[in-house]
């Protein structure tokens, strides 16, 4: 019998009958995927068509209207095994369910926590005989390459996880999905396939506040448990050359290390953490930014339809709380819980017809971020700070290349030198946390215990507490008077302005600014990254200047090349005024002269603006060459 889809179906069959013609008796027949399955009903598959008198679908279910005297039907998707349904001795206005199985599945074992440089087993459960006797062919779609062994006619296969790469901080180690060690594999079986995501470990914020289950690595050397929640019986366990963690209870945990360093845990779950940041007495001006943050509402927002290209189950491990394959009360786990097959129909009214065990999960919201167990000790808040947080999401390229990008920067690296990390005058640009207690966000409790190079990272330039947002969660700053078409690059010039990072002040902070003023956009205008490895979402976060740009208007025949004598020029004019510079460290870093008269005076705030931007010929050629020339004059230099 010819077999029809059931989109086909349905536009013969769920109109009804008119008010003239009578309805002809049926069976109803509800058809539902295995609970947490994450199959697809889409595209099943009716056999024989001429019983179908009606369908009604949802995204976990559909719902059939059965001709009575049909002896059976057969239901199919893509991924399932059929399920034949005998319906010979149903009456009119009976109802009989099937659940579909699926043609491969994955029989147990965590796949999220194996270790690195680590064993793996794969094992597959065919779903119906017929699965059984295909053969199931293996190869690897994603990650580092791995070797795999194939066995038991591909229903097995073994590998390795890759080592993790070195080196490693003090206390939890940071693990984002592209340095986690995940790998995905392919299943295929004839015109099934089933994708399988092996993990060396979960994903980790390096924040003291753990899911249980969650094992963490632990950088050091010598740790114990030295307090434990209560009924808690974790021990601390070798990992290569590391040690990890695996927390057995909720509540308060104390390691500590060979040289008695202390970390304390705050162990819970996602669904069991109470939500009512909120307060008065707590979090509610930040709650009340949270609200309306494009984050909180990212997974309600794709399962209205107002996302474009959105994947509902491919987003849970980012746009919900939780990790999958954890036991931790996060959205995944309880949608198995719930017996939600894991496939979301995409529609206005989908997030409403969640549970609110799920809604209350659903999105970027206050643990997704912040951990399941509770807000670190004063000592340990300093974390919240690492880019490691942002990382758990937006470092997975190529589709995120936020992280990837940032790591090759200057700003990474802006804390480097021990005194850029130490000294106060030097942490407002050297350090998050520095830069944040400058602009009145947040006070600076100083240096991070222990010494960690944090460079300057997402929450410096990024709020996702504030109030007033805008698409990117930039943070509204007041700043030089800026072009309203530069207004994208405001929190840019908070640090690149004035003498020590004179960029912006060479652009915008004079009466006659240079071409390169009228930018839209302003500094993001150029500095728009140009890494072709990267997918556009992050690639702007490398601030690369991106020649292409220049070409696409202004200078469609060809850049012209920078007045490298510029600097040369700068070089001279400071060697004169009795300064150099330390080619290992900016300008400001070094022992500037300090002249009494007021002519060398003047003439070291213009070569000081020069050098303090290194891009400065390129930035406004104009107003770099008027400071040199009045330094020149003032300093009686010949050219």
């Amino acid at each position: 019998m010819k077999r029809a889809l059931v989109a086909a179906a349905l536009s013969a069959c769920s109109s009804g009958p008119s008010q003239s013609e009578r309805a002809p008796p049926s069976v109803h027949l509800v058809v539902r995927a295995k609970a947490g399955s994450g199959l697809s009903l889409a595209g099943s598959q009716i056999e024989p068509t001429t019983s179908l008198l009606g369908l009604r679908t949802s995204a976990d279910q559909l719902e059939l209207d059965v001709r009575v005297g049909s002896p059976s039907v057969t239901v199919t998707t893509p991924s399932t095994c059929p399920a034949e349904v005998d319906l010979g001795d149903a009456g009119a206005g009976e109802t009989r369910s099937v659940t579909l199985q699926p043609w491969l599945s994955i029989a147990g074992g965590d796949l999220t926590q194996i270790g690195f440089d680590a064993p793996f087993t794969v094992t597959l459960t065919p779903g119906c005989r017929d699965a059984l006797a295909s053969k199931v062919e293996w190869s690897q779609t994603a990650g580092e390459p791995v070797d795999l062994q194939v066995e038991q006619n591909g229903f097995v296969v073994r590998g390795r996880t890759r080592p993790l790469a070195a080196p490693t901080p003090w206390g939890i180690v940071p693990l984002s999905p592209r340095t986690r060690g995940e790998v995905e594999l392919t299943a295929k079986s004839g015109k099934h396939s089933l994708k399988v995501r092996v993990s060396a470990a979960a994903r980790a914020s390096g924040l003291p506040s753990l899911a249980l289950s969650q094992r963490v690595l632990l950088g050091g050397s010598g740790w114990r448990v030295r307090e434990r929640a209560k009924d808690g019986k974790a021990e601390i366990q070798p990992a290569g050359s590391l040690q990890s963690f695996q927390p057995d209870a909720r509540g308060r945990w104390v390691l500590e290390d060979r040289e008695k360093r202390e970390l304390s845990l705050v162990v819970g779950t996602h669904s069991d953490t109470l939500l009512d940041c909120g307060r008065s007495d707590c979090h509610a001006q930040a709650t009340a930014g949270v609200k309306s943050s494009r984050m909180t509402h990212v997974f309600e927002r794709g399962l209205r339809g107002q996302l474009m290209r959105y994947d509902a189950s491919c987003a849970l491990p980012c746009h919900t709380a939780g990790e999958p394959g954890l036991p931790d009360g996060g959205f995944t786990q309880v949608l198995g819980e719930l017996g939600h097959s894991g496939h979301f129909e995409l529609k206005p009214e989908a997030w409403n017809e969640l549970p609110r065990a799920l809604r209350r999960l659903g999105g970027v919201t206050c643990t997704a971020c912040h951990g399941p167990g509770a807000i670190p000790e004063p000592a340990a808040r300093w974390a919240v700070l690492r880019t490691d947080v942002c990382a758990t999401c937006h470092d997975a390229p190529p589709r995120y290349g936020h992280v990837a990008a940032w790591n090759a920067t200057r700003m990474a690296q802006a804390d480097r030198d021990e005194r850029a990390r130490r000294e106060p005058a030097c942490r407002g640009c050297h350090t998050t946390a520095g830069f944040l207690d400058r602009i009145g966000a947040r006070k600076d409790t100083g240096p991070t215990t222990p010494d960690l190079e944090l460079g300057i990272g997402c929450a410096a330039c990024h709020a996702p507490h504030a109030e007033k947002q805008d698409r990117a969660l930039l943070r509204v700053l007041p700043a030089l008077k800026l072009p309203d078409k530069a207004k994208p690059s405001r929190i840019c010039v908070e640090c690149h302005s004035g003498p020590d990072a004179s960029a912006a002040t060479l652009l915008y902070d004079h009466d006659s600014p240079g071409a390169h003023a009228d930018v839209p956009k302003g500094c993001v205008g150029c500095h728009s990254g140009k890494a072709a490895s990267l997918e556009a979402r992050g690639r702007n976060h490398s601030f690369r200047s991106n020649p292409a740009r220049c070409t696409q208007g202004c200078h469609a025949e060809g850049v012209p090349a920078a007045e490298t004598r510029l600097r040369e020029r700068a070089l001279a004019a400071l060697r004169a005024l009795g300064g150099r510079v330390d080619p290992k460290r900016p300008l400001h870093a070094g022992t500037l002269p300090k002249p009494s008269d007021p002519k060398r005076r003047e003439a070291l705030e213009s070569v000081r603006l020069v050098l303090a931007d290194p891009a400065a010929a390129i930035h406004d050629a104009k107003r770099t060459r008027a400071l040199l020339e009045r330094a020149e004059a003032l300093l009686g230099l010949q050219r």
